[in-house]
């Protein structure tokens, strides 16, 4: 059986590494670090550095204004950085594919910023939506706000058009 040893001075630095971060933790027990987390608090930019879990709950709004041919839903995030929602929908393929309980969709995600003087975080979406089942499942990219080219998924269901699920956002590496 073999022994493994580990060098003196490799364990000092573990230990001497180990006690610096005690101190530094021990020390920043006292202060104050409100303002720090109050400016942080609803920023996209701030919680989203290393991704986003957030949970969605949206309202069918009807038919796009704007273009006459996406589904519109309104709605509210939760998590880290929350805000006002707003999904359009447009199928691809002909429109005798969307007589299918399956549609093969482009969707657009705008979360709101919370914080002022952010931007809106801006997703761009495809996949699939299953209405029979009422499950939706789509892959894109974030193309607009801090987090640009981040990676985002979203999963769900919906219910009497109504849809709620969660939207993650990774570096792009973290999601592969």
């Amino acid at each position: 059986m073999a022994r493994l040893t580990v060098p003196r001075i490799q364990v000092a630095a573990f230990g001497g590494l180990a006690a610096l971060l005690l101190t530094s933790s021990a020390a920043t027990q006292g202060t104050n670090a409100a303002p720090a987390r109050d400016a942080a608090v609803g920023s996209v930019c701030a919680a989203g550095a290393h991704g986003l879990d957030l949970s969605y709950a949206s309202q069918f709004a009807g038919v796009s204004q704007d273009d006459h041919t996406s589904n519109v839903w309104n709605g509210q995030v939760t998590g880290p950085g929350g805000g006002a929602l707003v999904v359009t929908l447009e199928p691809l393929g002909s429109l005798m594919e969307t007589a299918r309980p399956v549609w093969e969709v482009k969707t657009r995600w705008i979360v709101s910023p919370v914080a002022p003087g952010e931007g809106p975080l801006v997703a761009e979406l495809y996949g699939t939506v299953n209405w029979k089942s009422g499950v939706l499942r789509l892959a894109g990219v974030v193309t607009h706000g801090c987090l640009k080219g981040y990676e985002a998924v979203a999963s769900g269901r919906f219910a009497n058009l109504d849809s709620e699920g969660t939207l993650l956002i990774r570096p792009a590496i973290a999601l592969r």
